[in-house]
């Protein structure tokens, strides 16, 4: 029974993103209001997602360690299938992949208008970061274009092993990514430098004003 809340509050303090293309969730809002066609990302462009794992409250001990490796495993697992189910995708059928998305819109409508807290101005920023979509967008167009891709993962990064300012950031946190590339030796830079820039650029105050 504590494994399991120890594992829930993992899942609970975890976050999952683009950070390549920097203007993807734009890209992704104007295909859902049909203003982009699928593919709406670029055969040669490097598509980049994290997992982000003690948001708030950092990866703490041993279990939670153990919990956030876990869901990278059943994470990773989830998108080999989801890349493995679209493998079909062609021009001729792109009305269905479009079909996936607007249900899981309808489905993010539903949620959010049975919670109390709802704000119509927040329905297009909520939609843009599902993470279920994202993966959607992820999964579809590595199978689309028939491409490979790897994941990495980073254990709590430490203080020594931190610029400062990211320690408010990234310190005792755990992250996952990933790259529609067969392996980190085919990207142009670090595995870790373009997410870190994103951050660095997108944060004012903390991962609540980013996410």
């Amino acid at each position: 029974m504590y494994a399991s809340s120890i594992a829930l509050t993992i899942v609970s303090d975890s976050y999952m993103g683009f950070f390549l293309p920097g203007n993807i969730y734009e890209r992704l809002s104007k295909f859902l209001d049909g203003d982009l066609d699928f593919p709406f990302v670029n055969q040669h462009e490097i598509l980049g997602i994290f997992f982000l794992f003690g948001k708030d409250f950092g990866v703490k001990n041993d279990l939670d360690v153990l919990s956030a490796k876990d869901i990278t495993r059943k994470t990773i697992d989830q998108l080999k299938r989801d890349i493995f189910l679209s493998k079909n995708i062609s021009p001729s059928n792109i009305e269905l992949i479009k079909e996936n998305y607007q249900r899981r819109v309808l489905q993010i409508y539903v949620e959010m208008q049975n919670n109390p807290a709802f704000e119509e101005r927040e329905i297009n920023k909520r939609i843009s970061r599902d993470p279920t979509l994202l993966m959607y967008c992820y999964a579809h167009h590595i199978s689309y274009y028939r491409q490979k891709c790897f994941f990495e993962i980073y254990d709590p990064f430490k203080r020594d092993q931190l610029d400062k300012k990211l320690h408010n950031l990234l310190l005792n946190r755990m992250v996952m990514l990933s790259y529609n590339v067969e392996k980190s030796d085919s990207l142009p830079y670090n595995t870790l430098h373009p997410f870190v820039d994103w951050i660095i650029q997108n944060n004012t105050s903390g991962f609540r004003s980013v996410f």
